[in-house]
């Protein structure tokens, strides 16, 4: 495995050498598709689609009612309507995803990491870091990003462009469901020290201590 860290390079050094050496400790690891974390994943993934669902149709009727579209109604809609709303909503919905992915990679890039891409059939994209160890809180902005991304950026198509807004609502709100997985590893995280590195695997993560060589850490407190 590689230690990644761009910004630190003395640092990645020292916990390399480490690696090498054999000084590192499991101290956990979550597989987010397998029980006991799998019921706990429905069950928030349904969460925050109730939570999309209101927050995106509250933020598409504020923009709506600052910037009403003429002769676009609830009541005036029909069947055909309703079809194409869903149909338009869908492939929105569907062109989040790469982007979603995309997003991870991108934060897993500024770190210095080397991201791979993947599909499971029938739609789920995944990316990762196959043997690379991140500090556990550059992980948590790698988990954070899309989500927050892409929610600030659908909040703010609706109020630049209302006319898009009605078809973001269900799209917005499938896509904060499909964040339940980054968001119950980030809050899993969040139990561990911050010192700690975290190996992404494709079901979850692991977590890792590694213990600098002494020959390391006599120079680190020589500098100090």
């Amino acid at each position: 495995m590689r230690v990644i860290d761009r910004f630190h390079p003395q640092r990645r050094y020292e916990l390399q050498a480490a690696l090498n050496a054999g000084l590192a400790l499991l101290r956990g690891e979550a597989s987010l598709l397998e029980p006991p974390l799998l019921y706990p994943l429905t069950l928030l993934s349904f969460l925050l689609l109730l939570i999309g669902l209101v927050g995106f149709g509250t933020l598409a009727i504020l923009a709506l009612v600052w910037r009403p579209l003429h002769g676009w109604s609830v009541g005036s809609a029909d069947l055909l309507d309703l079809l194409i709303w869903l149909g338009i909503s869908g492939v929105v919905y569907l062109l989040l995803l790469p982007l979603h992915e995309l997003l991870h990679g991108l934060a897993f890039r500024f770190w210095g990491g080397q991201p791979y891409y993947g599909v499971r059939f029938p739609v789920a994209l995944y990316c990762g870091a196959r043997d690379q160890l991140f500090r556990r809180n550059q992980y948590l902005v790698v988990g954070l990003a899309p989500c927050l991304v892409l929610s600030l950026l659908l909040a703010l198509l609706m109020f630049c462009w209302p006319p898009a807004a009605p078809y973001l609502v269900l799209a917005g709100a499938g896509h904060l469901s499909g964040c339940a997985g980054d968001l119950l590893a980030v809050w899993l995280l969040l139990r561990y020290p911050s010192h700690l590195c975290v190996e992404d695997t494709e079901a979850g993560f692991r977590v890792w201590e590694i213990f600098p060589l002494l020959s390391d850490l006599d120079s680190t407190i020589q500098k100090d």
